[in-house]
């Protein structure tokens, strides 16, 4: 939205000296007006004053805001200029309707006014238009110099200008609003206010803000993302700046004016940065209309046509993978880590998803009771019970040391994780061991609008809300080109394999480097064939691999069917040289650097798979592929992911 801009009315017309522009009235384009005059009034009283759009922006009449807002504005035929006083009642001149009409019912010419004004005695020279023998002034420039709120309602068209609140800019929904948001959502009412003192000068960049200010820049946010409380959906700003409003000034909580699109509508067009976006798009089109339906269960058979869709049936809730969980601390996740090392480097070597999560679903029935409150953190210490909200966030921890793309769902009692498993999602839920269900058998038991927002939210490349960041997850609908600049260095590298296997050869930790240098011969990312390596031989601990450490065959290179011994190299640099050449033969059609030492470069169809995710046969559209197993490409950059969290010197 453009600036909104607000009318001057003069007493006096000053003849036109630029050419004149049209002027159409505001209301024609569906935009209305409230006035709020007290700190507990939160949306204000509907006012009907003259509002014109001149090109965009929005502009109303200054003796209309002086009444409705109780500012003085007098004419001195003296200096021939109008005065504001900010801190004068407004004295209506003789004459003067009782009541404010907005005369704009048509489209009028509008010129460029060189009206003198005062504020507060001060001359000023804001950008005025005259329209029917009265100037116009921008509503923000107003606002700014007499100091009153203003807000814009980007969903119902609403502008609101706030007498008892000091001005704000118009801004953005930032990491500390959002910080703010969710530190609200974890408090009782009664430490609204103090919580607003903390984060005012965070918030807004001022020392000496305080809560006024904190609600007025909330109220100015235009791109607040979308907040549901029990089935309304509305802006989060204006969600939780009327929540704080009721809290300080004791009043009882007003919701906000609803988000009134689809689900749909809140993806740009580049939400999905995938081939079949446009199915995608219509699929979801299809299940946000079922979700925001009368009833839930109406997903359960909305018309959709990709398998990604099918598999998002649930309205999932999502939350951050949060590691302590109800109150454990670093040190107890520190200790938690280091009580399951072993457990996570045995964890990591397996190579087969079902025995992963077999192996994940033992754990937690050895170490952990059901029927409390405790943070997992600490219960596998104390033995005291948790509820499923911590079993699934001890489920995410060792899914995100196993390599599986996971995240926590939850509804308003209950919790679980929603994992991809042998191509396709599923439901973990601790109390059934390893058995896994469809997310269609677990249909759409939160009836919360925020699930399937958040899920909708959490398609978006790098995307994060309310504090979910969506790692893994962007692997299936971004896509990472192999060919490229390492981004993961070799101390992060060593850094990753000695925390999942403890006992890694000097020999592989000394050969690491070449992953880098050899890469970067052949302009193919080295950091993503170490990833590669570690996905292919267990973490370099070779179990259920089919090679060993003497071939100096870190990728199964050669191995095309079980019982096939595979390539053998003479160094460990030449057999990363051979891993590099044969990305490469996938990921592009460049003439090598080196010579090829790879057996079997001239079998590949050269450029066939130019994304990591594309080296899966079954997710290359073109039916190519390094291998077989559902998701392999996107297995490597979970291990990838891992490594990048690692201090990189």
């Amino acid at each position: 939205m453009k600036r909104l801009l607000l009318s001057l009315a003069a007493l006096v017309v000053f003849p036109a000296s630029a050419l004149a522009v049209s002027a159409s009235p505001a209301a024609a384009g569906g935009q209305s007006f409230s006035v709020s005059t007290s700190l507990s009034d939160t949306n204000g009283v509907r006012a009907d004053p003259t509002i014109y759009n001149i090109e965009g922006n929005t502009y109303f009449k200054l003796r209309d805001l002086g009444r409705l807002l109780d500012f003085g504005v007098t004419y001195d035929s003296a200096a021939k200029a109008v005065r504001i006083e900010s801190d004068k009642a407004y004295v209506p001149v003789s004459g003067e309707s009782g009541a404010i009409k907005n005369t704009a019912t048509s489209s009028a010419a509008a010129v460029s006014s060189k009206q003198t004004i005062y504020v507060d005695g001060k001359r000023v020279s804001p950008t005025v238009y005259n329209i029917k023998g009265n100037n116009y002034m921008g509503l923000r420039e107003l606002a700014a110099l007499v100091d009153f709120g203003v807000a814009y309602n980007y969903d119902t068209r609403v502008i609101t200008a706030y007498a008892a609140y000091p001005y704000a800019e118009e801004s953005n929904w930032t990491a500390a609003m959002n910080d703010l948001a969710v530190n609200l959502g974890a408090l009782p009412a009664s430490s609204y206010q103090a919580t607003a003192s903390r984060y005012a000068p965070i918030v807004t960049g001022e020392n000496d803000a305080d809560w006024r200010v904190l609600i007025s820049t909330l109220r100015a946010v235009k791109d607040a993302p979308p907040f549901a409380a029990g089935s309304a959906l509305s802006r989060a700003n204006l969600y939780w700046a009327n929540q704080l409003t009721a809290a300080i000034t004791n009043t009882a909580f007003v919701s906000p004016s609803l988000y009134k699109d689809a689900l749909p509508d809140l993806a740009d067009p580049d939400l999905f940065d995938n081939p079949d976006k446009s199915a995608l798009r219509k699929d979801f089109t299809a299940l946000s209309a079922a979700y925001l339906g009368a009833s839930p269960k109406q997903a359960a058979s909305a018309g959709v046509s990709g398998s990604i869709a099918k598999d998002a049936r649930e309205r999932l809730s999502l939350s951050t993978s949060y590691a302590t969980s109800k109150g454990g601390t670093a040190e107890d996740l520190t200790n938690t880590k280091k009580h399951f090392g072993n457990d996570m480097t045995a964890l990591s070597s397996l190579t087969d998803d079902n025995a992963r999560v077999q192996k994940i679903a033992a754990l937690i029935k050895d170490n952990f009771r059901s029927g409390g409150s405790a943070p997992w953190t600490t219960a596998w210490r104390t033995g005291d019970g948790m509820d499923s909200f911590s079993f699934a966030a001890a489920a995410d921890y060792m899914f995100y040391e196993a390599g599986i793309p996971a995240f926590i769902a939850r509804s308003y009692s209950s919790a679980w994780n929603v994992v991809y498993v042998n191509g396709k999602w599923s439901v973990f839920e601790a109390s059934a061991g390893a058995s896994l269900r469809s997310l269609e058998d677990k249909l759409l038991q939160d009836t919360h609008p925020a699930s399937t927002l958040l899920l909708t939210q959490a398609m978006r490349p790098g995307s994060s809300y309310n504090g979910l960041k969506t790692y893994t997850i962007d692997h299936y609908f971004t896509y990472t080109p192999i060919t490229d600049t390492a981004k993961a260095t070799a101390a992060q590298m060593r850094a990753y394999l000695l925390s999942v296997n403890p006992n890694a050869p000097q020999s592989v930790l000394d050969m690491i480097p070449h992953y880098l240098t050899e890469g970067a011969a052949e302009g193919i990312r080295g950091d993503i064939a170490f990833a590669q390596s570690c996905l292919e031989t267990g973490n370099f601990t070779f179990t259920g691999s089919a090679v060993t450490l003497a071939q100096n065959n870190f990728c199964g290179l050669g191995v095309v069917t079980n019982g096939v011994e595979g390539a053998v190299f003479e160094t460990p640099q030449l057999g990363i040289r051979a891993q590099i050449q044969h990305l490469k033969a996938y990921a592009n059609r460049a003439a090598l650097k080196n010579e090829c030492i790879d057996p079997r470069f001239t079998l590949v169809t050269r450029g066939c798979a130019e994304t990591v995710q594309h080296l899966g046969i079954q997710e290359n559209p073109k039916g190519y592929g390094w291998a077989s197993g559902a998701d392999y490409g996107t297995k490597i950059l979970n291990i990838l992911d891992h490594i990048l969290t690692y201090p990189g010197a």
